[in-house]
């Protein structure tokens, strides 16, 4: 299932789930870290994560060698949300980043998305906006709903999309060379 325009390049995340390129991407819940990691695992080149400084101290760089290697990240540290919304949308627009991830608390409005989607296309960079508080209408492409339902096993649940093309599915990490097998999908999409 290919959940992105024909328009757009697209990465692939393993078997049937893709995002488009130059688009931003809405992740939510609990497991949303998790989500954005293997996007950016898929990716190459640097990856700008972006958040205030207490989030980006919980990003363990022994956790993510796991997954990514943490030499391509390049973190930075907002003081206010609109200093990280500045910060995602220059990342976004320089295009010199495989993808540009921001924790931002509330959902960005519609606005402020199209601003964020607009950058994304001018710079060919790939953004996730990372959403632990509540989303509201926004210029997203995709919005994401990332929850653990067992040990190493995940539900992301896609809730918007415009391409109209909506799902579930059950994702775990196997076997011990993660970074070449990160995700394996467990169960086909149920919408």
């Amino acid at each position: 299932m290919d959940i992105c325009t024909q328009d757009f390049d697209a990465i692939s995340l393993g078997n049937r789930v893709y995002l488009a390129r130059a688009r931003v991407h809405e992740v939510m819940g609990s497991a949303a870290d998790l989500f954005a990691v293997t996007v950016a695992a898929h990716t190459s080149g640097a990856v700008v994560w972006i958040g205030q400084e207490r989030d980006l101290f919980a990003l363990a760089p022994t956790s993510l060698q796991q997954f990514i290697d943490p030499s391509r990240f390049i973190l930075v540290s907002g003081v206010t949300r609109d200093e990280n919304l500045w910060a995602m949308q220059q990342a976004l627009l320089c295009g010199g980043a495989a993808c540009v991830i921001a924790e931002l608390g509330d959902g960005p409005d519609l606005k402020t998305s199209r601003r964020l989607q607009l950058a994304a296309e001018e710079g060919g960079t790939l953004g996730i906006a990372l959403i632990s508080g509540r989303a509201q209408t926004s210029a997203a492409q995709t919005r994401w709903s990332c929850e653990p339902c067992a040990e190493n096993m995940w539900n992301w649940r896609l809730t918007k999309n415009k391409s109209g093309v909506l799902g579930d599915w059950r994702v775990s990490i196997k076997g011990e060379d993660r970074a070449s097998r990160i995700v394996d999908l467990v169960s086909a999409p149920t919408a």
